[in-house]
């Protein structure tokens, strides 16, 4: 699919001398309290929107993002570092099943610098279907995030709990080793 890039790209990609970083954002906490955390994939710390990305290295890995014309169920793995446990507690204490997380595409030049503020494109966006936390040497919460696409067929009020599981099975006690399980 062909896309017109601004011609302040265009004259830096001529150059030669530019790179490319993801920009994530992360949106947990409540609906009344969002919590956003923004990490980017840069050197440096980048301000787009208003909103600064860190490169704190929290940001440790994501699949590739593929696009098809088709409508398709797009999803990825978002692995983000766990040092820091102000994520870790409010996944925790909040939840994390359908927060939002928007990966964008910026173009910066010689010096890390965003080339203009037409420089940036959103390549995904999604929402969090599930989610693991490892602890094993290093400490790594891995995110498995899909597109709208993948919350087409859910049926309305259920939940993955064991209170829920239990409404049509009542012997069932799957859910509640949930936490535990390794995805």
């Amino acid at each position: 699919m062909s896309r017109g890039l601004h011609s302040d790209i265009t004259t830096e990609l001529a150059k030669g001398s530019f790179s490319m970083a993801h920009l994530v954002s992360i949106t947990l906490g409540t609906v009344a309290s969002p919590n956003v955390y923004y990490y980017t994939t840069s050197s440096i710390d980048i301000v787009e929107s208003g909103n600064t990305y860190l490169a704190n290295g929290f940001l440790l890995a994501s699949d590739p993002v593929t696009e098809s014309a088709g409508m398709t169920l797009g999803s990825l793995i978002l692995t983000v570092s766990a040092v820091d446990q102000t994520i870790v507690s409010d996944v925790l204490t909040n939840g994390y099943i359908h927060k939002s997380v928007i990966v964008k595409q910026a173009f910066l030049n010689s010096a890390n610098q965003l080339i203009s503020s037409n420089a940036v494109f959103t390549i995904y966006d999604g929402n969090i279907d599930g989610m693991s936390i490892k602890d094993s040497g290093t400490s790594v919460i891995q995110f498995s995030v899909a597109n709208h696409w993948s919350f087409f067929q859910r049926k309305t009020g259920r939940r993955t709990t064991t209170e829920s599981q239990a409404q049509f099975y009542a012997d069932d006690e799957g859910f509640k080793y949930m936490s535990v399980s390794n995805q």
